[in-house]
């Protein structure tokens, strides 16, 4: 049973060694995703992981190791404990890369990485929370979710974004089950740079699948380069015993 999600965005720049310089936005960053994340593991040493992908789909192999070298520093990391990272030849997309990076950072254990297509449409995402909400199991878990936007944004934005994908995004992650994260379509989120929007709204299905209630809180909201990065973590109420 899923009982606490992490909702964070996924920049290479929470990697300190990925920096070229120390910038106190980025601490911030750095800092609020590794509340987060402690907050995962404080319910469960092992996660769930939804992210989204051009190029790849499905659950990865938990044994999966990879690095940030095609981002610039030979960083290792892996989905598990124990799974190889000296032999790490597998080119991981960046949701997986960060998952394992905050997996080893929040001392969790493994991390299962489920990946969407990026196109997926929003009621099919909403399915795939939904299959969430329904898997078996009285054990808390902990769900993290991958997901940034918009990439022009304030004085960064362009003519045609999108001017509520910003408010919709925080709105959204503030209050759980509020369906603000349901109303960015596809073409909408392409547009603004909003990367993750399935995952997001496969999140939105399973709470809305859930007969619990759930209390959000927005950690971190802001733009420093240009690009919108929101830290959430949502908890499941706990239920009276019957």
């Amino acid at each position: 049973m899923i009982s606490r999600v992490a909702v964070l965005p996924q920049p290479p720049l929470l990697v300190p060694e990925l920096t070229v310089r120390s910038r106190p936005e980025a601490a911030e960053l750095r800092a609020a995703c590794l509340r987060a994340a402690s907050a995962l593991t404080e319910v469960s040493a092992d996660w769930l992981a939804l992210g989204t992908d051009r190029r790849v789909s499905g659950e990865l192999s938990p044994r999966s190791a990879g690095s940030f070298a095609g981002f610039g520093v030979d960083v290792a990391v892996s989905l598990q404990d124990g799974a190889g990272r000296g032999g790490a030849d597998e080119e991981l997309p960046l949701p997986a890369l960060i998952a394992g990076w905050l997996r080893e950072r929040a001392g969790a254990a493994g991390v299962r990485m489920r990946l969407l297509d990026e196109d997926t449409s929003p009621a099919a995402a909403r399915q795939v929370g939904v299959g969430l909400s329904n898997r078996s199991g009285d054990e808390p878990s902990g769900l993290l979710v991958l997901a940034d936007g918009p990439r022009r944004f304030g004085e960064h934005e362009r003519e045609g974004t999108p001017e509520s994908a910003a408010e919709l995004l925080r709105d959204g992650l503030a209050v759980p089950g509020s369906g603000k994260l349901d109303e960015l379509d596809v073409d909408s989120a392409r547009r603004s740079g909003v990367v993750g929007r399935a995952a997001l709204q496969a999140l939105s299905g399973l709470v809305g699948a859930d007969d619990a209630a759930w209390r959000g809180e927005l950690i971190h909201s802001a733009a420093p380069f240009g690009v919108g990065y929101h830290v959430a973590v949502w908890t499941r109420a706990e239920q009276p015993p019957r």
